[in-house]
């Protein structure tokens, strides 16, 4: 998988890690239509390369982002308010598709968020499959303060989250949650000071990679299945996946290294 670098996105890859970079910093990662293209055309690369076990998605600057770009949004709507409808049609899109290839990746998705997450960085933060959060991190929905609703799945993923009643106190009255508040909630899986976010990342990002990738990806699926299945459902998944990985090499490798009591040395998938 080659480097790519649209505007305002960057895609790297070391070895099984790959990573987006939100890298649009004099705007504070401001989402404009340029950038959710990027962040589409970057999460379908990641995709399209079976070799990358774990994908992080980080802010080259000390804010992840602050939502879409309000800016942009005044200056098309000097134009027209048919013309901002255009654009934000075709930003949501592009947005959209990134978040359903997100869910999609068989590889975990690792958000690290420090500074202003907002709109729809807070969107994208929760539609990671695990996110560490700076110190210095703070939550806000924010789309009713500009007149609108929420986009990139905020609304599937916040009740999930939080509960009904705290969504609704979210999305309604935009206060901010700081970064203490989002572990308490489980927004985050972890809180570190923001000097350090970029290295627990990568901690977290090698642990995964080592790990069992058919067993990461079928806990992935099963558990995002799990939120619109009932018992009986869920339970022949659960078994049909189990059996599926009983004859591949990582089961063997992980029943024989606990039985030895010593660390496993999973495969590739």
């Amino acid at each position: 998988m080659p480097d790519l670098q649209p505007a305002g996105v960057r895609l790297e890859r070391e070895g099984a890690i790959a990573r987006i970079v939100l890298d649009r910093p004099a705007a504070r990662n401001a989402l404009d239509l340029p950038m959710a293209r990027g962040l589409r055309d970057a999460v379908a690369a990641v995709a399209a390369d079976p070799a990358v076990r774990a994908l992080l998605i980080e802010s080259s600057s000390a804010h992840f982002m602050v939502g879409g770009d309000v800016r942009r949004f005044n200056a098309l709507l000097a134009d027209g308010p048919q013309a901002c409808r255009d654009e934000v049609d075709q930003i949501i899109s592009a947005v959209h598709e990134a978040i359903l290839g997100m869910a999609a990746l068989p590889c975990p998705v690792i958000g690290l968020a420090g500074g202003a997450v907002a709109g729809f960085g807070f969107s994208l933060a929760m539609a990671c499959d695990l996110l560490v959060a700076a110190d210095d991190a703070r939550f806000v929905l924010a789309y009713s303060a500009i007149g609108t609703t929420p986009d990139g799945g905020a609304t599937w993923h916040l009740p999930r989250l939080l509960g009904l009643r705290r969504a609704l106190a979210v999305a309604l009255l935009n206060t901010p949650i700081d970064a203490p508040e989002a572990l308490a909630l489980g927004l985050a899986c972890e809180v570190v000071p923001a000097a350090e976010l970029h290295a627990a990342g990568q901690r977290l990002a090698e642990r995964l990679a080592a790990g069992p990738a058919g067993a990461q990806a079928g806990i992935k699926r099963l558990l995002r299945a799990a939120l619109d299945a009932d018992l009986p459902t869920a339970l022949a998944a659960e078994r049909a996946s189990f059996l599926t990985q009983a004859v591949e090499a990582d089961f063997a490798e992980g029943v024989g290294a606990f039985s030895a009591r010593r660390p496993p040395r999973f495969g590739p998938p």
